[in-house]
């Protein structure tokens, strides 16, 4: 994962929160369930900070996590959203 890199939600999706199902990303094919600290990280993916950014602050929010395990594991909740198109990363100007 690139550390400068932006995520954001591609277009089409938003995340909301839903009084039956928590929270969900809502997608042009369906409606995908969020858990864990999955719906920090996406409210995170605003289009104005990027990846280390969102890293940082993450790790600010649960300091009893090891750092490299924050980063890691964002990269890889990220990543596997983008490999299904909800997710958007672009490269700062």
């Amino acid at each position: 994962m690139n550390a400068t890199a932006i995520p954001r939600l591609a277009r089409g999706c938003r995340l909301q929160e839903d009084p039956a199902q928590g929270w969900v990303i809502l997608i042009p094919e369906g409606v995908v369930r969020l858990s864990g600290p999955g719906p920090r990280i996406l409210q995170c993916c605003d289009g104005s900070r990027n990846f280390a950014d969102i890293v940082r602050e993450l790790h600010g929010e649960f300091a009893s996590a090891d750092l490299a395990r924050v980063e890691s594991e964002t990269g890889a909740f990220l990543d596997r959203l983008a490999a299904r198109r909800i997710v958007v990363f672009e490269s700062p100007e």
